[in-house]
């Protein structure tokens, strides 16, 4: 999760390719780009950095004419650069804390970009809903998504999918193993529905959730069920059961359609 990985590029000009011309090239780089700043850039790292708070005050104070090396000298300003190794927690915490909304990032001293606040806020939102090992939903977002079901007037199907034996065969494969079937039934799941319904995990168990009619949920299940009895890892077959539910079709309530999901998963054949 380190900030390296979400970095935007940045437009740049080194200092010895700009600091004779004036300001008035600087606002037709504006311009002609369309950004939203210019870094400017002595042995690869950020000296100074225009944005439209500068540009303005070159129009405001008629400076258009200004070399740029001596608009630099006379507004010099502190800029606070984030390591690219940095965990994107902690880059929030930091540009939270200073309230910037965004700040260049560093690698072995050189600017490989930018990162903003905003990028770093919706990242961390989608941490605190997402399971890290499969990238599907977590627990939690699932039960934030069955209370918001109930607001909706739409019919819910509720598919859940255990995998069977699972700590037998972490003990006989090793948890690498255990981690590869995760992996591989998160994503043949996620292959096997639209992108517009939600999966998530719980330890050994998926959840699927899907506004569609019951009609369409039953052939929900059986495309999944066909797909993943066909998956071998290692040449192995991972037992997995399967249920379902829907609301209004077969129950009346969301919590009841969970409730009656999961004692199918627990019964014996």
């Amino acid at each position: 999760m380190k900030i390296k990985n979400y970095v935007d590029p940045v437009h740049s000009k080194e200092y010895t390719e700009i600091a004779e011309k004036t300001l008035e090239d600087v606002i037709a780089y504006f311009q002609t780009k369309n950004n939203p700043r210019l870094y400017i850039l002595q042995d690869e790292k950020p000296l100074y950095i225009f944005t439209p708070v500068e540009i303005v005050d070159i129009f405001l104070q008629n400076k258009k004419d200004m070399k740029v090396k001596d608009y630099i000298q006379q507004n010099k300003k502190e800029i606070y650069t984030l390591n690219a190794d940095m965990h994107i927690i902690d880059a929030y915490n930091d540009l939270r804390r200073r309230k910037l909304d965004f700040a260049p990032v560093m690698e072995d001293f050189k600017l490989i970009g930018e990162v903003s606040f905003e990028t770093l806020s919706l990242k961390i939102s989608f941490i605190a809903i997402k399971d890290p090992l499969t990238d599907v939903y977590n627990q939690k977002y699932f039960e934030v998504m069955i209370e918001e079901s109930n607001e909706l007037d739409k019919p819910l199907g509720i598919i859940m999918i255990r995998l069977e034996n699972l700590s037998i065969l972490e003990s006989l494969y090793g948890h690498n193993f255990k981690l590869k079937v995760l992996k591989t039934f998160a994503k043949e799941i996620q292959n096997s529905i639209r992108d517009i319904d939600f999966v998530f995990r719980v330890e050994n168990t998926f959840k699927i959730l899907t506004f569609n009619n019951l009609e369409i949920v039953v052939k929900m299940v059986n495309r999944i069920k066909d797909r993943l009895s066909k998956i071998e890892i290692d040449e192995l077959q991972i037992p997995f059961k399967m249920a379902f539910s829907h609301v209004p079709e077969i129950e009346m309530s969301v919590l009841l359609a969970v409730e009656e999901c999961e004692r199918k998963l627990i019964e014996r054949d």
